[in-house]
């Protein structure tokens, strides 16, 4: 399916991107400070292949032979989930001309062709929220991106591992505590692929079920990210997740990593986030706020 946008500068097509349109896409990105994913072509192709593996969507806007946007969605396994926003980019000479607002409603139409019940995203407060909530997004909370370091002299921290978790399922049994919970499959598949092609200094994820003083849970760590998933019914409590999280910075030390990202509740992180001062040395933390729509059928 596609649509067409028309403005002054012509017919803007809406489409579901193909693999000739990389190097394009490449070069959409080829301004910013830092694009991980589209640096080169290769890396480019491998976030095009992990999307498509994964079932999401890749959407762009082309104008002539120029592709001057794009938007992708992740999409879980289950039609009951929400699908999550997790990249909108817009060439500088062409935003604040409705292109951005109108790409991710093509996405949300294609989200809901799917069979989705909706969509979530984290948009830039200050740059995108109004672009969201036009299409129908609505506010529900926020969460803290935190980037950090492991300090090198760590305090004794406690627990010990249980078993690996080598499977998907058994890993979606549990709830992402720390981390996004939107993205699940995403987030592991991300991982083992990132890894075995070498690309962007992903390790092979270590995911294990461990024990600390507070009680049991699991460390996902893939040389990137740090994210902990717990038992439903352990949840909201903050001292297991505290626990987990020194534990797991303590392993993810002995893997030798260096900068690491997660996400936390923002509730949960004005809680536990002095038990941390001396685990992490925290590079950037900001709040990013969360917005859903629910799709009407």
């Amino acid at each position: 399916m596609e649509q067409f946008v028309y403005a002054n500068e012509g017919k803007v097509l809406l489409r579901e991107a193909v693999q000739d349109d990389i190097p394009k896409i490449v070069e959409l990105f080829d301004e910013l400070p830092k694009n991980d994913y589209w640096q080169t072509e290769e890396l480019a192709q491998g976030r095009y292949d992990l999307i498509d593996t994964t079932g999401g969507i890749i959407c762009v806007a082309v104008l002539g032979e120029e592709i001057i946007g794009y938007t992708e969605v992740v999409l879980p396994d289950s039609k009951d989930d929400f699908g999550f926003v997790t990249k909108l980019q817009i060439d500088d000479e062409y935003k604040r001309r409705k292109f951005g607002t109108e790409l991710v409603r093509y996405g949300m139409i294609l989200t809901k062709k799917k069979g989705y019940v909706g969509s979530v995203v984290w948009p830039d407060i200050d740059k995108s929220k109004g672009l969201y909530k036009k299409i129908g997004f609505k506010e529900i909370t926020d969460n803290q991106k935190v980037i950090f370091e492991v300090k090198e002299d760590l305090p004794s921290v406690e627990g010990e591992s249980i078993k690996e978790i080598s499977s998907l399922d058994e890993f979606k049994e549990l709830e992402l505590a720390v981390g996004s919970q939107y993205k699940v499959e995403f987030i592991w598949q991300r991982g083992f692929e990132l890894a075995e092609e070498g690309l962007l200094n992903y390790n092979q994820p270590l995911i294990q079920k461990v024990s600390v003083d507070a009680g049991e849970g699991v460390i996902f760590f893939d040389n990137r990210h740090l994210f902990i998933a717990v038992a439903e019914e352990d949840r909201d409590d903050l001292d297991l997740i505290t626990d987990l999280l020194q534990y797991g910075s303590k392993i993810a030390q002995q893997e030798g990593a260096e900068e690491l990202l997660t996400y936390i509740h923002i509730d949960d992180w004005e809680e536990i986030k002095s038990d941390l001062e001396d685990i992490w040395e925290i590079k950037k933390d900001e709040t990013r706020l969360e917005m859903k729509m629910e799709f009407e059928d």
